[in-house]
C-alpha cells in the first residue's frame, strides 16, 4: 500500500498548516533531484510525491476532503475537489498594447492635424533685450533700444561686450538703454 500524504511529509494528520509547511521544505531539500545525495535515480518520483502532497494538504479543502477519504467518512471525494481546483482559472495581467498604440497614433494624428490647420508663426517683435542680430534704434540719450527689423533702424548688433571692454574695430560701441553693457553695432 503507498504512503499517504502525511507519512510522505513526515508529520502527523493533526499537524497545523505552519508544520505542514516546514516539513515540506524540509523533505524537498531532502528529495530534489538537483540536491539529493548520491543522486538517487528515484528521487524526481519522490519529489513529485512531495509536491503533491503539499498540493494537497497546503489547501484547507483539498485538506478536508483528503482526511475524509482516508477515514472513511462521507464527504465530498477528493477527486471531485481536485476538480472544482482544477476548473479555477488565475486571470493573468496583459499589457493593453492596442490600447496604447491606438492611443499614441491618436495624439500623432492630431498633431499633424493641428499643424495644417495652423498659420505660418507669427514673428514675436522686440522683447527690450538686446542680443546679437538684434536691430536697434538710437534714442535721444545716446543709448541703444530694440526696434523691430522690418522697421527704421540705425543697424544691427553684433556682439555684446562688458563696459571695460572694447568693440571690434568694424563696429560703433552704443551703450545699452538698459545698462547690460556696450552693444557693438554695425551700422548700415
Amino acid at each position: 500500500m503507498s504512503q499517504s500524504h502525511y507519512e510522505v511529509l513526515g508529520v502527523l494528520p493533526s499537524a497545523s498548516q505552519d508544520e505542514i509547511r516546514v516539513a515540506y521544505r524540509m523533505r524537498a531539500r531532502e528529495v530534489h533531484p538537483d540536491t539529493a545525495t548520491g543522486m538517487r535515480s528515484d528521487s524526481s518520483i519522490q519529489m513529485a510525491r512531495v509536491a503533491e502532497a503539499w498540493r494537497v494538504l497546503s489547501d484547507a479543502k483539498l485538506r478536508k476532503a483528503y482526511d475524509s477519504e482516508r477515514t472513511g467518512r462521507p464527504a465530498e471525494p477528493l477527486r471531485v475537489a481536485q476538480e472544482r481546483v482544477a476548473h479555477v482559472s488565475v486571470a493573468r495581467g496583459v499589457f493593453p498594447w492596442r490600447m496604447i498604440s491606438l492611443i499614441v497614433v491618436g495624439v500623432i494624428g492630431l498633431v499633424l492635424v493641428l499643424n495644417l490647420l495652423s498659420g505660418p508663426a507669427v514673428p514675436v517683435g522686440p522683447d527690450g533685450l538686446l542680443q546679437a542680430g538684434s536691430c536697434i534704434e538710437v534714442n535721444a540719450n545716446q543709448l541703444a533700444v530694440e526696434v523691430d527689423c522690418s522697421g527704421k533702424h540705425s543697424g544691427v548688433v553684433r556682439s555684446l561686450v562688458g563696459f571695460d571692454m572694447t568693440c571690434p574695430s568694424d563696429t560703433q560701441p552704443i551703450r545699452d538703454r538698459q545698462g547690460m553693457g556696450i552693444a557693438c553695432v554695425v551700422t548700415g
